[in-house]
């Protein structure tokens, strides 16, 4: 191929990429609305009246991850919780960071809510224990969530002190729920989501976005190895090896696909906060699909030109 259509291949992965990358921030921004509406809960969280090791025993993880979280008041404001993967909650964070796996005694608090600084930490003070403040929650400092707090402590969710029983929520919630006692569960009613429920469109989008994605990565493989058809044959005719020529395309789609799709994500990376976590997945997929398409046109190309002998 030239240059200009090298060009043109990488525009198309870099059109393939923030497509993809768009639908991922949309739907993260979706979910931080839900949860900022919420308490930091989602739609499929369920109320358990046991303790939190019930809940650990019975639940199945290899379904998916889970979070069990403990509310400190009345109103849900304050909340403790634990999970095996608390870097996986996806909460809304407008300043600082968001828990890391495993991490404990840690605190995400809303703007409004009043903090000491100690040794130049900011520290939240619960039941004359302190927590090391390490962002603020909501996805602006006027967020709904101005002064809520949630604090990581395992010791708090499975206090036997505390009367409450326990909230779990989770990707696979409503699967694994079905394993708890049916008297000891209440489930979300429809009035906890009203602003997802109402958006049924989310689905369609993402859908829509994906199959023109995927139409589109298979278009560009079968453009490119077209465009190396040429090559291919005068390559042929001189003798060159077919596998050697296909290798040498495919090196060159692929550093092209790596420029376009690399570029646009280290691009969304900096300028959206919530591409900053692992991403790359979702720039590769186009990428396969379109190498896939790539080889299946160049090997139908081979076997015509192994005919002209």
């Amino acid at each position: 191929m030239r240059s200009y259509q090298y060009l043109i291949v990488g525009l198309l992965f870099v059109v393939m990429s923030v497509a993809l990358l768009g639908v991922r921030i949309y739907d993260t921004r979706q979910s931080e609305i839900t949860r900022e509406g919420n308490h930091l809960l989602t739609q499929r969280m369920v109320a358990f009246s046991g303790t939190a090791q019930e809940a650990r025993t019975l639940l199945d993880e290899s379904l998916g991850h889970y979070s069990i979280f403990r509310d400190l008041d009345d109103g849900g404001a304050i909340r403790a919780v634990d999970s095996d993967r608390l870097d996986l909650l996806e909460l809304p964070i407008h300043e600082g960071r968001s828990f890391r796996r495993g991490e404990q005694h840690v605190a995400l608090v809303g703007d409004q809510v009043p903090v000491t600084r100690e040794n130049g930490v900011s520290v939240y003070e619960l039941d004359r224990v302190g927590y090391e403040v390490i962002g603020r929650l909501g996805r602006d400092n006027r967020s709904l969530l101005a002064n809520d707090v949630i604090v990581a402590d395992r010791d708090i969710v499975d206090s036997p002190n505390l009367r409450s029983g326990v909230i779990l929520d989770g990707p696979a919630m409503e699967d694994q729920a079905a394993a708890l006692p049916a008297d000891k569960v209440t489930r979300s009613d429809a009035s906890v989501n009203r602003r997802a429920r109402v958006d049924l469109v989310s689905p369609v989008v993402d859908f829509v976005v994906v199959a023109v994605v995927g139409i589109c990565a298979v278009f560009t493989g079968i453009l490119a190895s077209q465009l190396s058809r040429r090559t291919f044959r005068v390559g042929f005719l001189v003798g060159r090896s077919p596998l050697r020529m296909f290798t040498a395309a495919l090196m060159a789609l692929l550093l092209t696909a790596a420029v376009g799709a690399g570029l646009s994500l280290a691009a969304g990376q900096h300028l959206f906060t919530e591409l900053r976590s692992s991403s790359g997945i979702t720039v590769v997929v186009p990428v396969v699909i379109a190498v896939l398409a790539f080889t299946g046109g160049s090997s139908i190309e081979f076997l015509r030109m192994r005919k002209w002998r």
